[in-house]
């Protein structure tokens, strides 16, 4: 497998089509071509993510590929079929100029506009969380939405993939190739805010994010959404239980963990995070990435507390399969090095037809109305980089 390392001088994304595989991280970007060994449904069934992961680095060996990379992404649930490769060639780039990635998006045509469930329905979901929350059953669950959108023509992935780029500098932006192996081809595409696990050599980095808010227009207006989330006891209360969990699943690995004693607050083009950076030392070097990721993997940002009771309830509540969304994105090298993300502000994508993905997570003080305009807000990401920009929820009777 030839492995390259490039510098800004040379855009890969000038180089990326349509069912190659990109990782376009805050530390590379990495464009994967071909298949030089994948893993199938069978091989993986009844594997963990670290299974699966060891089983493709053994068959990369077999075949003779030197120093292999895996590219992957992995679903929501853990027993389901991920995407995982060795690409047939690989080229990485670091010291990457997002600003050179965009292209003037042009507003798409759109046949329909569905959402699922519809908000009313969202609503009353959120309201039965609220109350089993209410009478001890658990603390927190995330409860997701997708909004189906039909496309009048093919999209354009590279042309998309640049403008999340543009859009989202110095975030986790992906497009990966998660066809089946049938004539249907699709995208799993997106710019994830948020961090999961990264490790090189003894040192891993988590940046969990859990309470938001709608960016504004206005500048003071959008301060104020800033200073809200910054002080906001319901958004407070939710990100401690995700930070608390990721401090409690990463100290048996690590020799030293720092962890902040309160969250700051990042932005993204559409939304306010609240967000905590863990940095740890590992005892041990060797420990995988995976392994880490794996050890996380649902955290309460993207399933709830507790894991199993809230997976039960979303399982219960949400009328379709999350797959990939909220699952994990990124890549591991033989040494274990590698980074995942969570695969949210997100889509799906086959010829014409969209899927994209937003959750909120719900706690006791949770108001139904503000989780759907949470979601609705989660949208715009996708939405803005496709060139939807006025969809509202009142709008449209799907939604």
């Amino acid at each position: 497998m030839a492995v390259s390392i490039k510098n800004k001088e040379y855009q890969l994304l000038d180089k990326f089509n349509a069912g190659d595989n990109l990782l376009y991280f805050p530390s590379k970007c990495i464009l994967g071509k071909g298949e030089a060994v994948s893993l199938s449904a069978e091989e993986q069934s009844g594997l963990s993510f670290s299974e699966r992961i060891h089983t493709l680095f053994r068959k990369a060996e077999v075949l003779g590929k030197d120093e292999p990379i895996i590219i992957g992404a992995l679903p929501f649930n853990k027993g389901n079929r991920g995407m995982l490769i060795v690409p047939e060639s690989v080229e990485q780039q670091v010291d990457m100029d997002s600003k050179q990635a965009g292209y003037t998006a042009s507003s798409l045509s759109i046949k329909n506009i569905q959402s699922i469930p519809f908000a009313a329905d969202y609503e009353k979901a959120v309201e039965k969380i609220v109350s089993s929350i209410q009478n001890g059953e658990l603390e927190k669950a995330v409860l997701g939405r997708i909004l189906q959108v039909a496309a009048k023509e093919e999209l354009n992935i590279p042309q998309l993939i640049k403008q999340l780029i543009a859009e989202n500098e110095n975030k986790f932006n992906f497009a990966l190739n998660i066809s089946d192996g049938t004539e249907r081809k699709k995208t799993l595409i997106g710019a994830s805010p948020e961090l999961l696990i990264s490790k090189y050599g003894k040192t891993v980095v988590t940046n969990p994010l859990a309470g938001s808010r709608p960016r504004k227009a206005d500048p003071l207006e959008d301060r104020q959404m800033e200073n809200e989330l910054r002080h906001s006891k319901k958004d407070l209360h939710e990100h401690q239980f995700v930070v608390h969990s990721i401090e409690e699943a990463l100290r048996p690995f690590c020799k030293s963990l720092y962890v902040p004693k309160k969250p700051s607050v990042i932005s993204t083009n559409t939304m306010w995070h609240l967000s905590t950076k863990i940095v740890g030392e590992l005892k041990d070097s060797s420990t995988q990435s995976i392994q880490l990721a794996e050890c996380l993997h649902p955290t309460p940002a993207i399933c709830g507390t507790p894991a199993d009771t809230a997976y039960k309830k979303i399982e219960m509540l949400e009328p379709f399969e999350r797959d990939y969304f909220t699952g994990l994105i990124g890549w591991s090298n033989r040494n274990g090095d590698g980074e995942w993300a969570i695969t949210i502000r997100c889509a799906e994508i086959e010829n014409n037809l969209i899927s994209l993905f937003a959750g909120a997570g719900i706690v006791e003080d949770s108001v139904p109305q503000e989780e759907t305009a949470e979601t609705a807000a989660k949208f715009r990401t996708m939405l803005s980089a496709l060139g939807i920009k006025n969809i509202e929820e009142e709008g449209h009777k799907q939604c």
